[in-house]
């Protein structure tokens, strides 16, 4: 097997343009990479797959524009480029698509080509290109949505997006809002011997019902840890609980509908993310007053924010609603997200402390890991005990606490990994200093 072109200046340059003349070759080199030196390689090959996107885009665009699909009776570019790549309407569509965007937006065409910019990103700015409502808005935030994309993870780069598109098209936002309501429904059904239960409606609604399922998941798995150690004593650890994760949340569904209640009884609590931009606006607005100019949201640094802390977006009706029932409270962030500094007060992240930092990142840190829920551990990114103690480090606060799952909070130790964070997320660093998974 192979291509044409070197593959040594590949594994020598990754960040350089694939030179690949013999596959065989370099899998076999690439065998043999560890850590950044392998994740290096890797992005190699993906920079040169987004540069032969960029490429395949300009031509796709230069078809649209010469109309030379005509030449063999094709209504339009997307049957062109369905009928010559064998692929499904949908695929070519977005391609199609893709083109236009990059079209439109130089400097962001630019970055695909240097593979600065992946598929998924793409994927979420021609959503917001292909609106009507704002599309034509998009230009003038090229380079803040650009800089957001290439530096941000996904999750948090969605997000943006979610808040541009609230800024840019507020009534468009609050219509979808109230369809999302309009349209709330649920359905069972018997599927042979299974059954199927499903649930749709607004996102904050959604948000408050995972609350609850997560608060009873927890009194589950307290449940199963209990049955496991009275049934095997001091070797429980040695074996595994009776019910996996999708079995607990299930019987804690179950539970939460027979009893009514759930969790103990106690009112689920979501907390809802804004600026006071949005809030003034959302008043005036729900009062029937001339609204105010929240500004140009391709210069807002913060752009509309009304969400959950688990990033679904609010209505900003709602926000209202709940700051005039006074169900509102004040949560002081930093540049970087992190909530207000609770002191070194204990030992343990606990109690108010515990919450802070779960405000500034409900899910694991980790790159790649998603898992979220009442499950996670709350662990000091600087050691509370040892010598970085001794040198004043170490506190337990919220700009030394980080939110990771049980996995990979024990990762951090055995491989000694350093975690920080700043106005771009977290960042992992091996103990040789290279990045785990860094962005551009």
């Amino acid at each position: 097997m192979s291509c044409a072109a070197s593959s040594d200046s590949f594994f020598d340059e990754p960040d350089r343009a694939l030179d690949l003349s013999d596959v065989d070759l370099a899998l076999d080199q690439f065998r043999r990479l560890r850590g950044s030196d392998r994740d290096s390689a890797f992005m190699g090959v993906e920079r040169e797959i987004r540069r032969l996107h960029a490429l395949q885009a300009s031509l796709v665009h230069e078809v649209a524009v010469s109309s030379s699909y005509v030449d063999d009776a094709h209504h339009n570019v997307t049957s062109w480029l369905q009928a010559v790549t064998n692929s499904a309407r949908s695929t070519a569509l977005h391609h199609v698509q893709v083109a236009a965007l990059l079209a439109e937006l130089p400097v962001l065409a630019a970055a695909v080509e240097a593979g600065d910019v992946g598929d998924d990103q793409l994927r979420l700015l021609v959503g917001l290109h292909s609106n009507p409502r704002c599309g034509p808005l998009l230009a003038d935030s090229e380079e803040l949505l650009l800089g957001h994309a290439k530096g941000l993870r996904l999750r948090e780069f969605r997000i943006v997006c979610q808040r541009w598109l609230a800024h840019a098209d507020p009534d468009g936002a609050h219509r979808d809002h109230e369809a999302s309501r309009e349209n709330r429904s649920v359905t069972s059904s018997n599927r042979g011997a299974g059954h199927e239960f499903r649930a749709s409606g607004d996102a904050l609604t959604g948000d408050i019902l995972t609350e609850i399922v997560n608060r009873q998941a927890a009194i589950e798995l307290e449940h199963d840890i209990a049955w496991r150690t009275n049934q095997y004593g001091d070797r429980a650890n040695e074996y595994p609980l009776p019910r996996t994760t999708e079995q607990r949340r299930y019987d804690a569904f179950i539970a939460v509908m027979t009893n009514n209640a759930g969790a103990g009884g106690e009112t689920p609590l979501v907390n809802i993310f804004t600026n006071e931009n949005t809030l003034r606006h959302a008043i005036r607005n729900y009062f029937g007053h001339d609204t105010d100019d929240l500004g140009d949201p391709g210069t807002s640094d913060r752009l509309w924010m009304c969400q959950t802390a688990n990033g679904a977006p609010v209505d900003p009706h709602d926000l209202v609603v709940a700051a005039l029932i006074g169900r509102v409270r004040k949560v002081l962030t930093d540049s970087t997200g992190r909530v207000i500094d609770l002191g070194r007060k204990s030992r343990l992240f606990t109690g108010a402390a515990r919450e802070a930092i779960l405000l500034s990142g409900n899910r694991c840190c980790w790159p790649g890991c998603e898992q979220t829920g009442p499950f996670l551990h709350i662990d000091h990114l600087t050691p509370w005990t040892g010598p970085a103690r001794d040198r004043g480090g170490g506190e337990t606060n919220t700009f030394n606490g980080g939110p990771l799952c049980a996995t990979h909070n024990r990762r951090k130790h055995t491989d000694n990994t350093t975690i920080t964070r700043n106005h771009t997320g977290w960042h992992h660093h091996r103990p040789d200093g290279t990045e785990i998974a860094p962005r551009s």
